[in-house]
């Protein structure tokens, strides 16, 4: 687990895109500097039967364009080479490097910057080969990702011998004979956001969007400092953001510069062209007829300034002529002797690169001045390079003020020319990649859920400024293979998350658009286009899971320590392989989160499986089924592919929603029916829940099994009126009792026994005798939810004990099965 701020983006995302395609799955998370609006009137009870897209609208979509991300918790999970090869009966000895970074990659000019280290763990070491004998790598691909590793662990070689800033911690360890393997391995990355501040972008242009404000919650911020949230880190190292949209121009507009830049050298050397600091430059340092219009140029008429100018001219040919019979000289060593003889002459351009020429630092001006020296010296002289003399990055803050009135003169061989375009370009290209900053990431993720195919030699060609692109689409020219046997060519990777709307919401605005659609529905759309596979490990626990899960906490946390405690089906952690020193994370630190997403997504998948009992089938294996393209279906059926929770509501949120009325695509969460479902009005003030529940469950020794083990959800309306929603238990017999009119029979004879004469209707009968009203005007809350469908209601109660099926063919698909609390 690496913290990932300014200082080592570039080298953390060479580690990412080097280990993104052959992910598993990727698991998220994110911590925000709010997470609610505030609210006008004080306390307002919640209404948990709200239409989704009215709480849209009130409540979800401004939180995500008001308040900001701090963090960003990413995690890989690679399949464990190790998992299940039959153990030896030697210990084996393991040396794990817990690193806090990775691999950088090469620039045209030069090696980047490497402050990294390559694990050695053997699970690493022989991912690919392990993916290539289950199948799931090509020869050629197989090939591609081994170029890629050689690559990164020669870079490593190279790079590492002097570094200090390698943290790297050995643990040898002997490990049993028969020591059980987690099924997947983590890495696991912590991104510190910060917006950029209205930065001009390199082009000198301003933001595609306006700049972004920072709001904080106040107690959403103390919430944080009391998990230890590092703000000064946030404040001062945040990784920058932008939209894909304004990084598409962005790139565009680099890759336009620098191919007419070429262009321009290719066609006449002799000729002055636009270097990528703006200043002109040619091959040759020798007179040229005057370029810049007459009427155009500066015009000096004081003697003082007249003779400035003719004596730093007169300086600068005596400088060019005693280094003209040196110029051959393309290592740059004669060129840094005659610098010697030269009180301002230097055997580089200043900027720490040796081989790039020699240079004179012309005396101190007024900008007046600087400008009649840029004209002169750039038309009689056009192979020259100038540039502010105060722009060296070695230089101090005080030997920048002294310089900043100066100009810098630069003499290259054709050789040396080259060699530095190159390490500009490739700095100008760092640079964009740090003000793009996490969106690198946010299109990444997106490539690899969709299944672009990601190459080696392309991913080293974007990290060099060679190539705009990260990926290829599947449908350009590349042949659309079975999912199962792409690394990262049509197999889609799955992104998953904990109760993650909030997070994908927040997500678009960062990196999609600043404002959300009006439409939940268009909202939706968008996330299934950025994520077209995400698994929400909430709406596992509640819905899909067995009775041990459903029955105790699902949060985060309680769930991740359920996972791990339980011995009656044991669950090894994955090991995290990018450890950055310590031990574990903790609590609401984002990639930490995402990390015990992506253990509760395994745990809890492998436990559903099990209990199918599905012996030889192909889908005894998650990562399979993952990747198998025609598993789509079965993926929905047994772990809930694409609904996700929404917080306090009745609703599932369904990204695959096509079919029904605007705002009724949604279906109502955890197998509520709504014949048994009952909307009570008529009740006194003093009526609390706990009232309610104990009228609906005391004295029911003497009732059918299945009234026995009813569940009840009491959901207010207003101090008048609640729903109730009840819920079969887990172990109840099948039976041929009419199930429905049972419990509507048992709720009103409780209520009205216990709490005198009310108003009970089912929720189908609510909503036709409301209709009406629904026709002439639209309504938030139950009413307007799902009044145009109370006339097909979900048999779901009736269809688990073999009563007739009165659905259609669409609601067999969509039913969901009865949710236990």
């Amino acid at each position: 687990m690496v913290n990932v701020t300014k200082s080592n983006f570039l080298t953390q995302l060479s580690d990412f895109l080097i280990h993104l395609p052959t992910s598993s799955y990727i698991a998220i998370d994110e911590e925000m500097t709010g997470i609610s609006l505030p609210t006008g009137g004080g306390y307002q009870r919640p209404n948990k039967l709200e239409l989704p897209r009215v709480k849209y609208l009130r409540s979800l979509k401004g939180v995500p364009e008001r308040y900001s991300i701090l963090q960003v918790g990413v995690a890989l999970f690679h399949k464990n080479p190790k998992y299940n090869i039959k153990p030896t009966t030697t210990t084996t000895t393991t040396t794990v490097h817990d690193v806090s970074g990775s691999v950088g990659g090469v620039g045209i000019g030069g090696q980047r910057e490497n402050n990294d280290n390559v694990d050695n763990d053997e699970a690493e070491e022989n991912e690919h080969a392990y993916m290539h004998r289950e199948g799931m790598l090509t020869q050629d691909e197989l090939e591609n990702a081994t170029e890629v590793e050689e690559h990164t662990a020669a870079t490593a070689n190279a790079g590492n011998a002097d570094d200090d800033n390698i943290n790297t911690q050995d643990d040898t360890t002997t490990a049993e004979p028969h020591e059980p393997q987690p099924e997947y391995i983590s890495r696991t990355y912590n991104f510190y956001l910060f917006p950029n501040g209205g930065k001009k972008n390199w082009n000198g242009g301003s933001n595609h969007h306006p700049e972004r404000e920072l709001t904080l919650n106040p107690s959403t911020v103390k919430f944080l400092l009391e998990h230890h949230m590092d703000f000064d880190k946030v404040f001062r190292e945040g990784v920058p953001y932008t939209t894909v949209e304004n990084a598409a121009q962005m790139k565009k507009m680099f890759f336009k510069k620098y191919a007419t830049m070429k262009d321009s050298s290719s066609n006449n050397s002799e000729k002055s062209t636009n270097t990528p600091n703006g200043k002109k430059t040619g091959d040759a340092a020798t007179p040229s007829g005057t370029t810049t219009p007459q009427k155009n140029r500066v015009k000096l008429s004081r003697v003082e300034d007249i003779a400035f100018v003719a004596r730093t001219m007169a300086e600068l040919r005596e400088w060019i002529d005693s280094d003209d019979s040196l110029m051959a000289d393309t290592n740059g060593a004669a060129a840094a002797a005659v610098g010697s003889q030269q009180p301002e002459a230097i055997p580089n351009n200043g900027g720490g690169q040796q081989g790039e020429g020699t240079s004179l630092v012309l005396p101190p001006c007024n900008a007046f001045l600087r400008r009649c020296l840029y004209e002169t010296i750039q038309d009689e002289y056009p192979g020259l390079i100038l540039e502010r003399a105060d722009i060296d990055p070695n230089n101090n803050a005080e030997a920048a003020a002294t310089l900043r009135n100066q100009i810098r003169v630069i003499r290259l061989s054709p050789a040396e020319k080259l060699r530095r375009e190159a390490r500009i370009k490739q700095e100008a290209w760092d640079e964009l990649l740090m003000d793009m900053g996490f969106t690198i990431i946010f299109q990444a993720i997106s490539d690899a859920c969709n299944g672009n195919v990601f190459r080696a030699t392309q991913t080293r060609q974007f990290l060099d400024g060679m190539c705009p692109e990260l990926s290829t689409p599947t449908t350009n020219g590349v042949k659309s293979d079975p999912i199962s046997s792409m690394p990262a060519g049509g197999r889609k990777i799955p992104l998953i998350i904990h109760n993650g709307l909030h997070d994908l919401l927040f997500l678009l605005t960062h990196c999609h658009n600043p404002t959300l659609p009006e439409s939940f529905e268009d909202t939706k759309q968008i996330i299934r286009s950025y994520f077209p596979l995400v698994f929400d490990t909430k709406v596992i626990g509640t819905e899909y899971s067995d009775a041990t899960i459903k029955g105790g906490s699902t949060t985060l946390g309680d769930l991740f320590d359920t996972i791990c405690k339980d011995d009656i089906v044991p669950f090894h952690v994955p090991t995290i392989v990018n450890q950055d020193g310590r031990n574990q994370g903790q609590a609401h630190e984002a990639a930490w989160d995402a990390y015990m997403t992506g253990c509760i997504f395994s745990a809890l998948c492998n436990r559903i499986l099990k209990s199918k009992n599905r012996s030889g089938s192909e889908y005894d294996d998650l990562d399979n089924l993952l990747h198998n393209s025609c598993s789509g279906t079965r993926l929905r059926e047994l772990f809930g592919l694409n609904l996700l929770y929404m917080h306090l509501s009745l609703y599932t949120i369904d990204l695959e929603s096509k079919l029904g009325p605007d705002g009724l695509k949604d279906p109502l969460s955890g197998g509520l029916s709504y014949d048994s479902t009952f909307h009570v009005s008529g009740i006194t003030a003093t009526v609390s829940t706990r009232d309610i529940l104990q009228a609906l469950t005391v004295g029911n020794e003497s009732e059918y099994d299945c009234i026995r083990q009813l569940k009840y959800e009491i959901i207010w309306v207003d101090d008048s009126s609640f729903f109730v929603g009840t819920r079969m238990g887990d172990y109840v017999a099948a039976t041929e009792l009419p199930i429905p009119e049972l419990i509507a029979s048992h709720v009103r004879n409780k209520l009205h026994g216990e709490l005198g004469k009310l108003d009970i209707v089912s929720l189908g009968e609510h909503l036709r005798k409301t209709s009406n009203e629904i026709e002439t005007t639209e309504s938030g809350g139950i009413v307007g939810s799902i009044a145009t469908i109370a006339s097909k209601p979900f048999q779901v109660i009736g269809k688990l004990f073999g009563l007739p099926d009165k659905t259609s063919t669409d609601d067999k698909q969509s039913r969901k099965r009865m949710r236990l609390n």
